[in-house]
């Protein structure tokens, strides 16, 4: 195979852009000398990692990493990190890190009896092993995973057509609830995704004349100043609060943003649809809609607002738990204000039918007129259409895979919306694992993905299917439960200091990721394991490139740039504008309007009856809650809601970072203190968590922050320091809250119960 990266090979200053940049990198160096120090700037990206790519200075000497410190020229996070990023090096050194290939015996799994092997014995069993899958059982018998959307996301899918298998997406994460049902169910409305603008599409951020901060946020469901989540970074909230945005909060929860909230609706989780309805009808009955804007780009009004007429004020505030005349002051909040955005959570989609959620809230963007206006929701489209690391596209890969043979083969029809979106549904995965049917899943490659820690509801059923399985490749950084549990073969990834890529997850820029230290060990990044062992599975016609810059090279070609030029370019903005849908900037054709069916905004979304729905978003109560099961509520009284950002940790991952530890040293369960004391459980106690699926135990944290029939438990707990042979996988189940939540996606096959269950409490013993 010869390399063809030389073709594309150009100095940046020379580049042919697909478009103008905004800013003028003159005089930036990617790389310099400074006391001693030989100073790389990069962007962050996992692993381990987030959501995000924040600028960094990465300082070495003598070809270790001594310290890391945000970039204070980079637009992105202007030098702010988090505390994770800060500690970065305890995980990049950590002694625990897997730094070589190894393999174990089948009948071993569950226990520390890896033995050391090179890649080219790796590459060899894997080769072996998923092709005597494939000839026995056909390539849709394996399962290609990964964890939350980070740097693997649009790559790992590479790594499932080299395969030939069409099953590829979240491992084990129910109803692919997180983002997924938001983003399916908003496209419908609007035709793509649309996310708050807090100037994050400018290089000059703040200071850009077109720019302004939004009237009203509604931070709904989310925590952005610890979550920091899905590209966006908790300060630029507080940077518009500076500016004069006012902040709505829907949480139950007190959080801080919550405490500095105009108003702070405390609803009970699950309950978060009929608000957003009732706040439309108020916004309507006190004629506070956008006239305009409904007029000339909406489609269905009449049939809204008619329908929002069910959902008055005092319906949300019976509903949801919270004071009437607070729903009514959001309203007006949000009616009278010059611009308002949606900072939305996960929480939107961790009830079974929580996709409409998004719908509705979407609505209320649409009635009052704030789509693509300053401070309001703007389109995010990939930057020059590199989509690999954002909402990656069908073509990214074409021509590097032989074609799919039996695409129809996807594992989900049993499910509509997932069948129209060509994805997968992990639930009948499962199912086929452990049954067999509609056909059976018999191998397993897992990247950034500790399942049976942290995304997969129903624990106790995802590890024997596992440990079932003919054949299971991991790839981690570290000994995970997951790992430990179920990998023959166990890869050691890169990360992000030890690597090249391209920035990702976020629609705003495109940067580079620089490569500031060696590998520990044998690790490579997870996408050169994904071309290397990929290319085991590929003949010659379909390798374009021979390493990993080739690779980048290859992503960009399009762009007019080479990951070479990227890098001495750090980042780059493409020109920015807004009111995209009267330029035509929104629709493949160019023509006016959002580029749905109707051209326009859809009010009334005509394809959900397609899948047996109302095209009116809805009102449903989550299948287990006080109102829908209040037989099972007089044995499990209180609402549980789970998956909390915390300052320490990003899911499953640093629960081996000392600094990380002593922020969050234990799993904790947020309970009300008059809740507490009902149970006769004092603050610091080990608290048993139960329900109709399953226990486990956390220790209690008692807080006026919750709601008194709401609590609040940690989720992605395991012990890392306890010895991996003890058989408990690090502890993984003793305080897993996942035990809790089953395994069970909404009726169209989005969205699922991880925030809205029943439980109990009570003092554990012993």
């Amino acid at each position: 195979m010869e390399a063809n990266r030389g073709e594309f090979k150009t100095n940046w200053k020379e580049a042919q852009l697909m478009g103008p940049t905004q800013d003028d990198p003159t005089g930036r160096e990617w790389t310099w000398e400074e006391d001693g120090y030989t100073v790389i700037r990069s962007n962050a990206r996992s692993g381990p990692g987030c959501h995000d790519n924040c600028g960094i200075l990465m300082y070495v000497k003598d070809g270790v990493l001594e310290k890391i410190e945000g970039d204070p020229e980079n637009p992105y996070n202007q030098g702010r990190l988090c505390p994770r990023c800060l500690a970065f090096k305890e995980m990049l050194y950590h002694k625990d890190r897997l730094r070589y290939p190894m393999k174990r015996a089948k009948e071993d799994r569950g226990k520390n009896t890896f033995e050391r092997i090179t890649w080219d014995e790796a590459y060899d069993i894997i080769e072996r092993e998923m092709k005597a899958v494939i000839e026995k059982y056909g390539p849709e018998s394996i399962w290609v995973t990964q964890g939350t959307g980070r740097d693997i996301n649009g790559y790992g899918k590479l790594m499932a057509l080299c395969l030939g298998t069409p099953n590829y997406g979240t491992g084990f994460l129910s109803g692919q609830a997180c983002y997924a049902p938001r983003m399916f169910s908003t496209s419908l409305k609007a035709g793509g995704l649309f996310i708050c603008d807090y100037s994050q599409f400018f290089a000059d951020r703040y200071d850009n004349p077109a720019w302004e901060p939004p009237g009203c946020i509604l931070v709904w469901g989310n925590n952005p100043v610890v979550a920091n989540s899905d590209g966006t970074l908790g300060h630029w909230v507080v940077e518009c609060m500076k500016r004069g945005s006012k902040l709505i909060v829907i949480d139950p929860k007190l959080t801080w943003l919550a405490g500095k909230a105009d108003v702070w609706l405390q609803v009970r989780p699950g309950t978060d649809t009929a608000l957003v309805l009732a706040l439309c009808n108020i916004i309507i009955e006190n004629d506070l809609q956008d006239k305009e804007f409904i007029d000339l780009w909406c489609y269905g009004y009449n049939e809204f607002a008619e329908n929002v007429k069910k959902y008055p004020a005092s319906f949300a505030a019976k509903t949801c738990g919270v004071d009437e005349d607070l729903v009514v002051e959001a309203a007006l909040e949000i009616g009278h204000a010059k611009s308002a955005c949606l900072q939305w959570g996960v929480a939107m989609d961790h009830t079974s039918e929580g996709f409409i959620t998004g719908m509705a809230c979407f609505d209320l963007m649409a009635l009052t007129g704030n789509f693509e206006k300053p401070g309001s929701m703007v389109a995010a489209n990939p930057v020059w259409d590199m989509s690999v690391t954002w909402l990656p596209r069908e073509w990214v890969w074409d021509g590097c895979h032989k074609p799919l043979e039996h695409p129809e083969l996807t594992m989900n029809d049993k499910y509509p919306a997932l069948n129209a979106i060509a994805a997968i549904s992990p639930d009948m995965l499962l199912e086929a694992m452990e049954t067999g049917k509609p056909y059976p899943i018999k191998a397993m490659f897992m990247m950034q993905n500790n399942a049976i820690a942290c995304m997969g509801a129903q624990p106790q059923r995802i590890l024997p299917a596992l440990q079932k399985m003919d054949f299971n490749v991991v790839v981690d950084l570290f000994l995970t439960p997951t790992a430990l549990a179920c990998a023959d073969v166990l890869l050691p990834a890169a990360c992000f200091a030890e690597r090249i890529g391209i920035t990702g997850h976020q629609p705003y820029a495109l940067g580079a990721i620089a490569q500031a230290v060696e590998p520990l060990g044998e690790c490579k990044s997870d996408q050169r394991i994904i071309y290397e062992a990929g290319a085991r599975f590929q003949s010659e016609e379909y390798k374009k490139w021979d390493s990993e810059e080739g690779m980048y090279d290859y992503l960009l070609r399009n762009t007019g740039l080479t990951y070479e030029s990227l890098r001495e370019r750090t980042w780059l903005y493409p020109e920015f504008e807004y009111y995209k849908y009267k330029s035509g900037k929104l629709r493949p054709d160019g023509t006016v309007g959002f580029a749905t069916k109707t051209g326009r905004y859809n009010f009334y979304c005509p394809e959900m009856t397609y899948f047996g729905l109302s095209p009116l978003a809805d009102y449903e109560e989550p299948p287990e809650s006080p109102i829908s099961r209040p037989d099972l509520a007089e044995k499990y009284p209180l609402v549980l809601t789970t998956g909390a950002r915390s300052w320490g940790f990003f899911h499953s991952e640093h629960r081996q970072s000392p600094s990380m530890r002593k922020i969050h040293p234990e799993p904790t369960v947020l309970i009300h203190p008059e809740t507490a004391e009902k149970y006769g459980i004092a603050d610091g106690d080990w608290v048993k968590i139960e329900n109709n699926y399953g226990s486990c135990k956390q220790k209690a944290k008692l807080s006026i922050r919750i709601r008194k029939d709401t609590v609040s438990a940690d989720h992605a707990w395991w012990f890392p320091e306890r010895d991996p042979n003890d058989g408990t996988l690090f502890g993984v189940m003793e305080c897993n809250i996942n035990k809790l939540i089953p395994m069970r996606p909404g009726k169209v096959g989005l969205g699922a119960s991880y925030k809205s269950q029943l439980c109990s409490i009570a003092k554990a013993e012993g």
